[in-house]
């Protein structure tokens, strides 16, 4: 009886360790660029999606909401149709953006304990177009 109690109890521990190694980081917060604080990303997470506003100054450029699962949602980018979808590698939150032929994908990092938003960002469209931005949060 021994024996099974302490195996039950060594599977409890290493579920809850698994548990906390897996839980997804959140993004939620208002950021903005340190250099340019006119351009404001505002991110709302839930367990099963996100709400994802991008602005400068007064003007919405990017706004959708959407699962985290990988599967496409549609929305208007700058006035035009386009899809988005969205899922986590790791502790990082990936977007993968198609307008007509032009795909784009972000990868969204917290880094310096959640005050800084990494966004590393590649156009597949033009492979020499790739930039890492880092937002602050408000």
């Amino acid at each position: 009886m021994k024996i099974a109690e302490c195996i039950l109890l060594a599977m409890v521990f290493a579920a809850s360790a698994f548990a906390q190694d897996s839980a997804k980081p959140v993004f939620s917060g208002t950021w903005t660029l340190p250099n340019d604080p006119s351009e404001k990303l505002v991110v709302e997470q839930t367990d099963s999606g996100v709400h994802v506003q991008e602005m400068k100054g007064n003007e919405t450029k990017m706004d959708y909401k959407c699962n985290l699962d990988g599967k496409d949602c549609d929305f208007k980018e700058d006035g035009h149709p386009a899809k988005v979808s969205l899922w986590f590698n790791g502790p990082k939150l990936v977007e993968l953006v198609t307008q007509g032929k032009n795909v784009v994908r972000r990868r969204f990092t917290l880094a310096d304990g959640g005050k800084k938003l990494v966004v590393e960002m590649s156009a597949f469209s033009n492979p020499v177009k790739s930039e890492t931005l880092e937002y602050t949060r408000l």
